[in-house]
């Protein structure tokens, strides 16, 4: 992709040098403008990620101009509205799959460009409307088994185990510029290698009801329909050091680097089908072999070396009613594969109580690509470019995302050109890369805000309190690349932002109130820039009080109700109407608060 992708005039704006002080100017002046507006009225935001709804039903253009007067009614006065490739017609949808994904395509389909519907819908009924972008959301990890019809008729991406299918076409059409994995040799072609030995490892010494007697080795050459395999095999139980430290996805210690741990050595075969699983026959009783997922089952080599590769223990994200080792196939490095897993719980779910491998990691990130990548610079803006177009007031940006999903996250993030400006730096350390990428994406943000500055509109950033410190939640790693420094307080020193969002996802909302340093830090930077700060938050049991306290609180000037899907019900009719009493009552309090 070229310069061109980008409409001549907003290319010119956007590379002029005499462009940056006049964006500078009107960037202190809106920031002060807004500041001055935050103090005068409180606005309730609601934020709809519109592939929800859609999922729900054919959305029409009569449902969204029926959702905007029913958000307006709501006292609402902003509307974020999440892009996904809404003027190229949308991402790539598995349309055939079932009924929602139908819903899905037919939607965009119907309504040509959403994003432009919305806006246009959101101004009828006075309200602004934003567009809600996330640049590393190109390509959630919906997977389907290797060997599934399922794939062999929708897969479009590659990936240990399955065929990825839910994309932005640019990701299908370079699937290169995603974010890649270290150049190791983990990432080879294994598929001949033998495996000759299956260690089966508890998180801690104590004895387990499992023996030879009660295990089953199961195989599949195309991760679909598992038949169990009839194979001898010498059993050894024995009880070792640990060779590391395990913890589960949330970080909570299970074993101790060099504590004793009791292992179940299967061995005496040769094991070449791609697809290898372990369980048991228990159908009761309290199960108590267990430990993270990805630490369950080690692989040995003929040479008594242990074979990478990704797992299933368990866990589920998309297609969950399907996944089935006996009926369908499984989901490989989802993300949530650390979490605890019981080997001899009851396999009668086809998914609970079994841990499979597959040889070698994923060379890339399933969807997400790497700001390092200028050609991936280039597509960003030419995205928010296009947004632009459709007549949105503003611009959000996230970085959290969906197609990032990795056990191993700490693993990705060495794309060539990545490496080669680290060399160029002098170090080609883990500090010097995160740097390397932290300058990309901010360059990406500084490029966005002289594009949407040159257009008069505005720009807001989500500063994502969980991830945005030096000890974010373990199980909230999945849901960003690692190996990159975001330096949110660059984006606000340099006025990158018109606005900004705090958002949680893991933390309480207290922790914008209580002594947390990271949040009183982006609240008083924020407020010294006269940068209006925007609450946000999943709509829950406590959303109505939540909503009270921030906006009692003067340091905010905004509430985000997130998301519509959970709180308003399209109608057949294409009519629109509040499903959630919480909601309601946010409404009956913003009303009374005016």
């Amino acid at each position: 992709m070229t310069e061109t992708d980008l409409s001549r005039r907003d290319f010119h704006r956007l590379t002029g040098a005499a462009l940056g002080g006049m964006v500078a100017k009107t960037a202190a002046v809106t920031a002060a403008q807004n500041a001055q507006e935050g103090t005068k009225r409180f606005r309730l935001e609601a934020l709809t990620d519109f592939v929800d709804d859609a999922l729900k039903t054919t959305v029409t253009r009569e449902h969204i101009r029926s959702m905007m007067r029913t958000l307006c009614k709501m006292g609402v006065r902003r509307v974020s509205w999440a892009y996904y490739a809404d003027g190229r017609g949308g991402f790539l949808v598995p349309a055939g799959l079932d009924q929602r994904w139908r819903h899905l395509a037919d939607t965009y389909h119907g309504l040509g460009n959403p994003l432009r519907v919305a806006a246009e819908a959101a101004h009828e009924s006075g309200m602004e409307l934003f567009a809600y972008y996330k640049p590393y959301e190109t390509g959630p990890a919906v997977a389907l088994p290797d060997g599934s019809p399922e794939a062999r008729a929708f897969g479009r991406v590659r990936q240990r185990g399955a065929w990825l299918t839910w994309f932005d076409p640019f990701v299908v059409e370079n699937p290169h510029l995603r974010i890649r994995h270290k150049p190791d040799d983990t990432i080879t072609d294994r598929s001949n290698e033998k495996i000759c030995a299956l260690r089966l490892v508890k998180s801690d010494d104590a004895p387990t009801r499992i023996t030879a007697e009660h295990l089953q080795i199961w195989s599949s050459k195309f991760n679909y329909r598992y038949r169990p395999l009839d194979v001898k095999f010498s059993f050894r139980e024995e009880v070792i050091s640990s060779p590391r430290e395990v913890r589960d996805i949330n970080g909570t210690l299970l074993t101790k680097k060099n504590a004793p741990v009791r292992t179940l050595t299967l061995s005496s075969f040769e094991l070449t089908d791609p697809y290898v699983l372990v369980t048991t026959d228990f159908a009761g009783e309290p199960a108590d072999f267990a430990n993270a997922g990805t630490d369950l089952l080690v692989a040995l080599g003929s040479n008594g070396r242990e074979i990478p590769g990704v797992f299933f223990s368990g866990a589920r994200i998309y297609m969950a009613d399907r996944i089935n080792f006996r009926k369908w196939g499984l989901l490989f490095d989802c993300g949530y594969g650390r979490q605890k897993a019981y080997l001899d719980a009851s396999n009668a779910s086809g998914h609970q109580g079994c841990v499979a491998f597959c040889r070698g990691r994923n060379e890339y990130l399933p969807g997400a690509l790497c700001e390092t990548e200028p050609d991936v610079r280039r597509f960003w803006l030419s995205c928010i470019a296009e947004m632009l177009d459709a007549g949105v007031d503003g611009v959000d940006f996230r970085v959290e995302n969906h197609g990032t999903h990795t056990e191993y996250p700490e693993e990705y993030g060495f794309n060539d050109v990545v490496l080669a400006e680290s060399r160029r730096r002098g170090k080609t350390d883990l500090h010097t890369i995160s740097k390397v990428h932290g300058d990309a994406y901010t360059e990406f943000l500084q490029a966005a805000k002289r594009l949407i500055a040159a257009r008069g509109k505005q720009m807001r950033v989500n500063l994502n309190i969980d991830w945005f410190r030096p000890d974010p939640p373990p199980n909230r790693r999945l849901a960003y690349p690692a190996n990159i420094e975001f330096d949110w307080r660059r984006w606000v020193d340099e006025g990158l932002m018109d606005e900004g969002i705090l958002r949680m996802f893991h933390l309480p909302l207290s922790t914008i109130f209580g002594g947390d340093p990271v949040a009183k830090e982006m609240i008083d930077r924020c407020r010294k820039k006269g940068i209006p700060l925007t609450v946000n938050r999943y709509i829950g049991p406590s959303s109505a009080d939540e909503f009270d306290r921030v906006r009692r609180d003067s340091r905010f000037s905004a509430f985000i109700i997130y998301e519509t899907a959970s709180y308003l019900q399209l109608q057949p009719d294409g009519g629109c109407r509040i499903s959630n009493n919480i909601a309601a009552e946010i409404s009956r309090r913003m009303a009374r608060a005016k």
